[in-house]
């Protein structure tokens, strides 16, 4: 992406499935359909998913840190993986302020693993918000995973362009997603194994397999 203001399609991807479903596979999939320079990623579980060996990123624990880096760098290559301290209140903040500075060093692919841990169903840090809502224009793309998505901010599903749902342990996780594929929620119920449904909201095209 180069920046040029909302003449940039919008890549916003929301991955749901409970653990063990394939959603991080799903995520090094797309990624891997091209070579990505600049990437900010939210790993609470950094210890088993190893996203920095995915780039050859560094590991950062403040949000002070991560700015040091993305400073560094200019316009230049870098990848950032933020472990936070699973204190909600703490990470809270963190997020907010990590998403505000991706947002504005541009051009940058912003990964948030368990979603659910930092927002909430009627609530997100205004950072997060605004990354959402207008990261497009500053060369963003945003890729959203959660366990939990009945448990996290709404309207991120509600502005992504692509819903890639997995199998759900939670009836109420099935139906907020369904919402969002605009499919009937026993379609959801129904995944099992690795099995998934995806809505490409820019042509209305529910698929799955």
């Amino acid at each position: 992406m180069t920046g040029k203001g909302n003449t940039n399609a919008a890549t916003i991807v929301a991955i749901m499935g409970a653990s063990g479903s394939g959603k991080t596979s799903e995520l090094r999939r797309r990624l891997g359909k091209r070579k990505r320079t600049r990437t900010v990623i939210w790993s609470p579980k950094e210890a088993i998913d190893n996203y920095a060996g995915l780039y050859g990123g560094t590991v950062v624990t403040t949000a002070g840190e991560a700015l040091a880096l993305l400073k560094a760098a200019g316009k230049g290559p870098v990848h950032i993986v933020f472990k936070p301290r699973l204190n909600r209140a703490v990470d809270e903040k963190q997020f907010g302020a990590l998403c505000q500075m991706a947002m504005l060093a541009r051009n940058v692919t912003f990964i948030v693993d368990e979603l659910h841990t930092v927002t909430k169903p009627s609530w997100a840090p205004d950072g997060w918000s605004q990354l959402v809502m207008m990261g497009r224009g500053y060369g963003a793309e945003v890729f959203g995973l959660s366990q939990r998505p009945a448990s996290m901010d709404k309207d991120f599903l509600g502005n992504a362009s692509t819903v890639h749902v997995r199998r759900l342990s939670y009836e109420a996780d099935a139906k907020a997603c369904a919402a969002a594929l605009r499919v009937h929620p026993k379609q959801v119920l129904d995944l099992t194994g690795y099995q998934w449904l995806e809505r490409d909201n820019n042509t209305g095209k529910v698929t799955g397999g």
